[in-house]
C-alpha cells in the first residue's frame, strides 16, 4: 500500500512538472495569435485611410470618417442580404 502511494505522489510531481513546462509553449502561441490580429488591423487600418484620406493630412476628418462608416454600413447591409437570398433558396430547396 504504501508503494503504491509513492507511485502516485511522484506520478503528481511529474505531472506538475510537466504542466509548467507545457504552459509558456501554450501562451506563446497565443502571442502569436495576437500579434497577427494586430498585424492584421494595423494593415486593415492602413488601407481604410488610403482609401478615404482625401486631403492627405494622415488621419481621417469628421467627414471622410462618416464615408467610410457609410461605405462600412452598406457592405454590412449588401452581407446581411446575401445572406437572406441564401436562406429563401435553401428554404425553396426543401420545398420543391
Amino acid at each position: 500500500m504504501k508503494r503504491i502511494a509513492v507511485f502516485a505522489f511522484y506520478g503528481v510531481g511529474v505531472l506538475a512538472i510537466a504542466c509548467m513546462f507545457s504552459t509558456p509553449v501554450v501562451r506563446a502561441q497565443g502571442d502569436d495569435a495576437a500579434k497577427a490580429k494586430a498585424e492584421k488591423k494595423a494593415k486593415r487600418d492602413a488601407e481604410n485611410l488610403k482609401k478615404y484620406d482625401k486631403n492627405g493630412n494622415g488621419k481621417l476628418d469628421p467627414d471622410e470618417e462618416a464615408a467610410m462608416k457609410a461605405d462600412q454600413e452598406k457592405a454590412k447591409a449588401e452581407k446581411k442580404e446575401k445572406k437572406e437570398e441564401k436562406k429563401e433558396e435553401k428554404k425553396e430547396k426543401k420545398g420543391e
